[in-house]
């Protein structure tokens, strides 16, 4: 088994807890997104249209804001809700839940699957690696969609302006795979094109008409095309490089890479797309986005960071919101970019205060937009560090063991647990093992003494078969035990 080593503590002393923020006004909210975007919009002269969405169960919130122009003229209209912006690989979501849905209709799709078992054989082929024992590792359909492939980025050189389907089979049929697929996060734009084959093949439809039949015409979304209508056209935003100038419309990578990043919308369109995967309109696939947005693996980032805490789903990505604290809330989000234009979506689930909230931009420059994003996901969520921040003042008087997150999980899991102060104000012995179904004991992650203080250890599961395991922490007179799941 591999245990992470050294092991991730992350000891949050309670006087250095993450800044007490304004807590979420909805009457504030157009000035705080204001203040936020302000710099960046003035910055660039670019135009920015965001969503926002925020739902407690009783009230749902649900705001469009509009900065800028739609070209660099600041004669020219504001951006607005119609306005049609180029939204990158924010596409490769799109693909991912066609997969979903593929697999969850009871087949003939199965995660595990070998790719090879679901392309054109007569046309194209799937990588694969031999190691050192002369074994032949293939890649599996979880690895084309968690961008663990092993396949490069983006390594096929346009012709006249365009890369074709025939390029690109002609660069996988030629290629030999680096590492073993299934090890390493490698972000790559040509494995979710070459997923986009899969699902085309599978389907007997181009990537372009799955897009409209299985999402954008189900969930209302008539501007989310790849190719655009004359009067689409017209309601197109000019897009700008960083450094201000105009730089026409990316197709470089056409047709072969749509799957990866062919998409248009509207800020209208966007919000739907929003709702639809903070599960408020769910169109009867809530089993979809389940499976869509699923922790399936680590984003190690190419093998160089086993102990990271960043998670990958079917394409979404999945990050702490508020790292400097020990909530352990994850939001989910993706990004997308091409010359000219950038774009970010994200979304987090608030169980414990029946809050879901999500946020939607779009710009028409090529500079990345997500930090922005982020933070008006954070001030939608200011309430839970407020909160944080009122309950943990306080020097802690119990022990406490939590439960891990994620649970179920696959396959690292945080464990969180607090150590009370005891009388004499010193430290006090703690120990953290865990176990099999059996009772054996599989590894030790905590044998020392600790202050009191909050504390939060990595457990890591990678040469572990799924099942029921247990986790046991012992200080003093005090032990507890808890079960988690590893799903693979």
């Amino acid at each position: 088994m591999k245990i992470l080593f050294p092991l991730v503590f992350t000891v949050i002393f309670f006087l250095q807890l993450y800044p007490l923020q304004a807590q979420f006004d909805p009457d504030s909210l157009e000035l705080k997104i204001s203040r936020i975007v302000r710099e960046y919009v003035d910055t660039n002269k670019a135009g920015m249209v965001v969503g926002v969405i925020r739902n407690d169960g009783s009230n749902n919130l649900s705001r469009r804001f509009s900065y800028g122009h739609i070209r660099k003229d600041t004669n020219s209209p504001r951006p607005d809700s119609l306005t049609i912006f180029h939204i990158g690989s924010v596409t490769k979501t799109f693909t991912a839940t066609i997969l979903s849905q593929l697999i969850q209709q009871g087949g003939p799709l199965d995660l595990n699957d070998l790719v090879e078992d679901h392309i054109p054989l007569n046309t194209v082929k799937a990588p694969y690696f031999i190691n050192i024992s002369g074994d032949t590792i293939k890649m599996r359909l979880i690895d084309l969609a968690t961008h663990f492939s092993a396949l490069p980025d983006d390594p096929i050189q346009p012709v006249n302006d365009s890369t074709t389907y025939q390029m690109m089979y002609h660069y996988l049929n030629n290629h030999n795979l680096h590492r073993p697929p299934g090890e390493c996060f490698l972000y790559s734009n040509l494995g979710i094109s070459f997923l986009g084959v899969v699902l085309s093949h599978t389907t007997g439809k181009i990537i372009d008409s799955l897009f409209i039949q299985r999402l954008s015409d189900p969930l209302g979304m008539p501007d989310t095309r790849i190719t655009l209508t004359p009067q689409q056209e017209q309601r197109r935003a000019t897009g700008y490089g960083p450094n201000g100038d105009s730089v026409g419309y990316f197709k470089n990578s056409w047709p072969a890479f749509y799957a990866a990043g062919g998409l248009y919308t509207s800020l209208k369109d966007f919000m739907k797309y929003l709702e639809f995967n903070m599960g408020l309109t769910n169109s009867g696939m809530k089993n979809v986005l389940d499976s869509a947005q699923k922790i399936r693996r680590v984003n190690n980032d190419t093998c160089s960071k086993p102990n990271s805490t960043a998670r990958v789903g079917l394409v979404w990505q999945m990050a702490e919101l508020f790292p400097e604290t020990q909530l352990n809330f994850y939001y989910t989000w993706k990004d997308g970019g091409v010359p000219g234009f950038s774009s970010f979506i994200c979304f987090a689930s608030d169980t414990a205060g029946n809050v879901k909230s999500g946020v939607s931009m779009i710009v028409n420059q090529s500079i990345p937009c997500g930090k922005l994003a982020v933070e008006i996901l954070k001030y939608l969520n200011s309430d839970m560090i407020v909160s944080s921040e009122q309950n943990f003042t306080e020097v802690p008087v119990n022990h406490l063991l939590s439960q891990n997150y994620p649970n179920p999980f696959n396959p690292v899991t945080k464990i969180n647990f607090t150590v009370a102060q005891n009388l004499s104000n010193g430290k006090e012995n703690v120990t953290m093992k865990v176990f099999d179904i059996s009772g054996k004991e599989i590894a030790t992650l905590i044998n020392e003494s600790k202050p009191a203080g909050n504390y939060s250890v990595e457990f890591d599961g990678t040469d572990l078969p799924s099942g029921v395991y247990y986790y046991s922490l012992a200080i003093g007179d005090y032990k507890e035990t808890k079960s988690m799941i590893l799903l693979k």
